[in-house]
Formats: structure tokens, sequence, C-alpha cells
């Protein structure tokens, strides 16, 4: 009976406990959450344009390191946004971070518009929806500063020289195929069929095999039009090694 009614408490507290935390979440934070999970950004873009892609395709709204949900996203998650100050390996400067959301105007423009990056403004967000997901940002980083890392964005030719050292790897096409499922699936639905990004195995078999593994190594680490780059924090040279080998193999199953 004792035990009974101690497990009731429990859960009744976990519950009064949950139903506070959420209550205590503003009306900006909520529309930041929403936003957040919106390819369409809240209907304020234009349908013809966007992407497809969200901020949650690409950052997780949770502390990685202590709860794991096996994914693989691109950025790193928005907890400590706040606490960081500059971002875009300091593209973002702190006298415009709270307006360009972090970062967030940054993949407002680009990732979700496609507009080039070079001819992105960060803090061209409505300035309404860039309040709204820091809000969110702080809501769900509290004190937690988030991960540390730092980011090096690499020019074309720094990627193909990082691909060339990633070509000498062995890979485990095994292997490649559970990081492929956790990291490129979201835009590449299956390496044989087209979604946000391209279909990488096609009907017809690359003239030349060896220069298209070179060619996906080189964007994985430097990204492509919309497609964001994977670090080497997020996907080790390794990593990438099995994963170009699992989609040659797909390759090779075709001829």
């Amino acid at each position: 009976m004792y035990r009974t009614v101690v497990f009731g408490l429990t859960a009744l507290l976990t519950l009064s406990l949950a139903t506070i935390t959420n209550a205590e979440m503003s009306e900006k934070a909520k529309m930041g959450r929403e936003l957040f999970s919106d390819p369409s950004f809240g209907g304020t873009l234009d349908p013809a344009k966007v992407s497809g892609l969200s901020c949650s395709d690409c950052h997780a709204d949770f502390d990685e390191a202590t709860n794991p949900d096996g994914r693989i996203r691109a950025g790193h998650s928005i907890v400590g946004v706040p606490h960081r100050g500059t971002a875009k390996d300091g593209m973002i400067t702190a006298d415009i971070f709270e307006r360009a959301a972090g970062g967030g105007g940054f993949c407002y423009q680009h990732f979700l518009q496609k507009i080039p990056s070079d001819k992105v403004d960060p803090t061209a967000i409505p300035e309404e929806q860039a309040a709204a997901l820091m809000a969110y940002f702080a809501h769900v980083s509290g004190d937690n500063k988030g991960p540390q890392f730092e980011i090096a964005m690499l020019d074309r030719d720094a990627a193909s020289i990082a691909a060339d050292k990633i070509m000498e790897m062995k890979g485990d096409a095994q292997k490649g195929w559970k990081l492929y499922a956790q990291a490129c699936n979201v835009c590449h639905p299956t390496a044989k069929k087209a979604g946000i990004g391209s279909q990488l195995v096609k009907r017809r078999p690359p003239r030349d095999l060896e220069k298209r593994k070179h060619q996906i190594a080189a964007y994985v680490r430097k990204g492509g039009f919309i497609m964001p780059h994977f670090s080497k924090n997020r996907l080790s040279d390794q990593d990438i090694a099995d994963i170009v080998a699992f989609i040659a193999k797909l390759v090779e199953e075709k001829k």
C-alpha cells in the first residue's frame, strides 16, 4: 500500500512539474517552437521558393549528448545558442547576434529559401520571428551553455584536400548504410531516390566512379547549394568513407 502511494505521488509530482514547465513557456517561445519545425516558417515564405527544410532538420532542440535520439544532424543543438554571442564562424557578430536570431537569420534565407550564401543578409529575417526563435532557444537552454565546438568553413580547395584524405581510407559499406540512414535520409530518402537533395545513385552509373566518390566526400565537408556541411565533430573522416563505400556499393550493384 505504501509503495502504491509513493508511486502515485511520484507520478502526480512528475505530471505537475511537466505542466508547470509547459505553462512557463511564453507565447513568444511557443511561436518560436512552431517556427523551428515549420518549412513554411509560419506560412510567411513563398511556396515557389522554399527548399522544404526547417530548422529542426539540421538542429536538435534538446541536449544530444545526454539524450541522443540516434540521428546525426549537420548542425549542433540549439541548446546554448543564447550563450554563444557569435555564430557561423564569426559571420554573425555580437552586434547583430540577437537580431539575426543567433544565426537563424542565415538559415532563414539560405537553407529555407535557397538564397545563395554570398547574397544572404542574416538580419533580413522578420524581427518578430527572430525574437520568437531566440525566446525558444532561451527556453530550451536555461543555464545550459550547450556543446563546445568549432566550425571550420571549407572552401572548394580545402574540401577537395579533405576528400583526398577520405578517399585513402577503407570504407565499410554496412556501417555506411547505418550512417546514411542517420545523417542523410532527411534530404535523400534513399540513395536511389531524390528528395530535398539530389538522387545519389542514378539509373546510369557514373563514367568515373572514383571521381564521383570524391565529389560526394567533398560535398559532405563543404556543403552544396542548400546542403549543409558536416564538420568533423558531426561526421568523422572515417564516417564519410563508410557512407561513400555504401553509395559505391549500390552503384556497383546496378551494373
